[in-house]
């Protein structure tokens, strides 16, 4: 029977392990998240580790190479309990998957999105959010004397709608 084993990665190497492992044929997982950074006036995203050093594999208890994986370039080695090799349930990890797939910046509307501004001219004015416009503000469509008026605005100023 497979189950999922918990490693321990020497320093940054998450993804060279993962790599190594996988060309091993041999399953590895780790969650990275999503973080927005603000270079040079541009929002741009990079990946980083949820749990940094650490990374899961999936063996069988009776027939995996575990001396291989130990082995592994990026492995320092298996997370241990006493003398046995930690478990992790194959529902946390399904949920650690999931949480990958549907991660998003809930903060910040996506383009089309129907927004409020809230600030003292424009208090309660619909707007459409067209885009992030650098780390702090938003691009809105608000329709003014019928017509449609690009302007930049202070993320704290926008509420989605909904």
């Amino acid at each position: 029977m497979d189950s999922w084993y918990l490693l321990f990665c020497k320093s940054k190497q998450e993804a060279r392990a993962q790599i190594n492992l996988q060309n091993q044929g041999i399953e590895a997982f780790f969650p990275q998240l999503e973080k927005h950074q603000l270079i040079k006036g541009r929002r741009t995203f990079k990946q980083s580790a949820v749990f940094p050093n650490y990374l899961f594999v999936r063996l069988n208890a009776t027939t995996g190479n575990f001396s291989a994986v130990k082995n592994t370039r990026g492995i320092s080695g298996f997370v241990t309990y006493g003398a046995t090799y930690q478990i992790v349930p194959e529902q946390l990890i399904n949920e650690l998957k999931n949480f990958e797939l549907n991660q998003c910046d809930s903060n910040l509307p996506q383009s089309g999105d129907l927004v409020y501004l809230n600030n003292g001219s424009f208090k309660d004015v619909q707007a459409i959010f067209k885009e992030p416009d650098g780390d702090m503000r938003s691009i809105l469509l608000v329709n003014l004397l019928n017509q449609q008026i690009e302007m930049s605005v202070d993320n704290r100023e926008v509420k989605k709608v909904g």
